[in-house]
C-alpha cells in the first residue's frame, strides 16, 4: 500500500472514530426520553431487522460483539420491560431463545421516529445521490470489517 493510501486510511479511521463518539453521545441523549440505554436500543434494533428470528445469548454475543454476562443483563432488562420474549429450548433447558415482541418493535419505531428532526437537520443539505454514495462506501467497509472479525 502506498504511503498516501496509508495516510488516507488512518484519516478515515480517525474520522470514523470521531463520528462514533459523536453519534454515541447524541444517541445516549436521544434515548433518554424512551427509557432505553444504547445497549438496549442496539439489541432491539438488531432484532427489529429480523423480527421473526429468535436467537440465544451466545448467538447475540457473537453478532453484537458484547460479552455474554453484559448481554444477559441487557436481555433480562428488556424482558422485564416487556420488549422481548424469552423461551426455554425444548431440548436443552439451559438454552433460552430471545425474540423481539410487538411492544419491542413499537418501541424501536417510536425511537427512530423521534430521530427525524436530527436526521433532517443533519442530512437536509445532502443530495440523495451523496447519501447513496456514502452509504455504499460505508457498507463496503462494514462488510469487510464484518468478514474479518476475530
Amino acid at each position: 500500500m502506498s504511503q498516501n493510501k496509508q495516510q488516507l486510511g488512518s484519516k478515515l479511521f480517525i474520522s470514523l472514530g470521531i463520528i462514533h463518539q459523536l453519534t454515541d453521545a447524541w444517541l445516549a441523549k436521544a434515548l433518554g426520553p424512551h427509557n432505553l440505554t444504547q445497549s438496549q436500543f442496539n439489541v432491539l434494533t438488531h432484532f427489529s431487522r429480523h423480527p421473526d428470528q429468535a436467537q440465544t445469548v451466545s448467538q447475540l454475543s457473537d453478532v453484537m460483539q458484547m460479552n455474554q454476562p453484559g448481554l444477559t443483563k441487557v436481555v433480562n432488562k428488556l424482558f422485564d420491560m416487556g420488549l422481548v420474549g424469552i423461551e426455554k429450548d425444548a431440548d436443552d433447558g439451559r438454552k433460552k431463545w430471545i425474540k423481539i415482541n410487538q411492544s419491542g418493535l413499537e418501541k424501536v419505531s417510536v425511537a427512530y421516529a423521534s430521530f427525524s428532526p436530527m436526521m433532517e437537520s443533519c442530512f437536509g443539505g445532502w443530495e440523495e445521490e451523496e447519501m447513496s454514495d456514502t452509504l455504499e462506501k460505508i457498507n463496503k467497509l462494514k462488510g469487510w470489517l464484518d468478514s474479518h472479525r476475530d
